[in-house]
């Protein structure tokens, strides 16, 4: 069983090989998708596309719609992807939809019939445990942010790379932290006054979900 990792969604190969991915979108698809799990759920779907996923919210009974383009709010969606703000909403046995600029690109791009997990920092030593469990090859996808390497993400498929392998690093967790709180990303929601948002990011391995992609639809 061969470890890659990429820095960026764009360097996946396509057509995606068999493989297990892991797509580390810590700012904020990932975490989100992994929080809305948390709240109840009862399963999260993934949109590259504002209107598909309006067509799958008036079809859906029960649908809620999450999602950001470029940081901004979506025309006819429910809710922000921060989580801070699912967390003041009801989930429980909701269907949702989630759309963001990055995250939900990448499970797009490396398709929604492929072995896709969700990994951020809050979760990295479960998708970790997960991925022992299997036999395959693992992708360990940064998904970055419109071509560009985030070092949020970075830290988080090097944090599942060093519980996976159990390979020496050259990072201490605190470094990491720092990596994710001094990321551009991180210091653009502090200054809009989210910066318990960033600090959750930091609270490392604090959860046991592992999203995973079942029939398009992200499941714990």
């Amino acid at each position: 069983m061969a470890v890659h990792t990429v820095d960026r969604l764009e360097d996946v190969p396509d057509p995606a090989p068999d493989a297990t991915f892991v797509v580390v979108d810590v700012i904020i698809s990932s975490t989100s998708i992994v929080r809305l799990l948390e709240e109840g759920a009862r399963y999260v779907r993934p949109f590259a596309d504002a209107d598909a996923a309006r067509a799958f919210e008036a079809e859906t009974e029960g649908a809620v719609l999450v999602g950001e383009q470029g940081g901004q709010p979506v025309d006819g969606f429910d809710c922000s992807p921060l989580p801070s703000l699912i967390a003041e909403r009801d989930f429980t046995d909701r269907p949702v939809g989630i759309l963001t600029s990055n995250g939900t690109r990448a499970v797009h791009r490396i398709g929604d019939d492929a072995d896709v997990l969700i990994g951020s920092t809050v979760n990295a030593a479960a998708v970790a445990d997960h991925l022992r469990e299997r036999h395959d090859d693992v992708w360990l996808v940064a998904a970055g942010r419109q071509g560009d390497r985030t070092p949020e993400d970075s830290a988080g498929v090097e944090l599942i790379r060093h519980h996976h392998t159990d390979q020496a690093t050259n990072f201490t967790p605190d470094d990491l932290a720092t990596q994710v709180r001094e990321s551009g990303t991180a210091e653009w929601l502090q200054g809009l006054g989210f910066e318990n948002e960033v600090e959750d990011l930091c609270t490392f391995d604090t959860s046991s979900v592992v999203p995973t992609l079942r029939d398009g639809r992200f499941v714990d």
